[in-house]
């Protein structure tokens, strides 16, 4: 399946490699903290589309560019790509728990994070 989170992170992370950008200067650029563009770009926080238009502007590129979805997607989980090189069956049931728990520790904070939000008071 397909994480567009997670290809628009990388496309985010390749041009800003291919143009010496770095996380604080678009931190800075979104008027947002480097914790917060780390998340982003780690995924665990999804980028909306205000933020994707400001980022494609920073980048100087289209929105487009950041949201293509690549030939070949490479398997990015490590562990599902260590299982591949696993022969015993013990060893790979293994690492599918692991797999598991740690979707589990991911769903966890991800929900916490946005309980935290979600109890916040509104503005009007």
């Amino acid at each position: 399946m397909v994480n567009m989170n997670e290809i628009i992170s990388n496309n985010i992370i390749n041009i800003m490699k291919q143009n010496g950008k770095k996380q604080i200067d678009l931190a800075g650029y979104l008027g947002v903290s480097k914790q917060i563009i780390s998340k982003m770009l780690s995924g665990v926080r999804v980028i909306n589309a205000v933020e994707l238009q400001k980022i494609a502007e920073f980048l100087g590129v289209s929105m487009e560019s950041l949201v293509k979805i690549p030939g070949i997607i490479p398997e990015t989980n490590a562990v599902k790509a260590f299982m591949g090189r696993v022969e015993s069956t013990e060893a790979k049931e293994g690492l599918k728990i692991a797999d598991e728990i740690a979707d589990m520790i991911c769903f966890y904070a991800r929900t916490r994070e946005n309980a935290e939000k979600m109890l916040q008071p509104w503005e009007a």
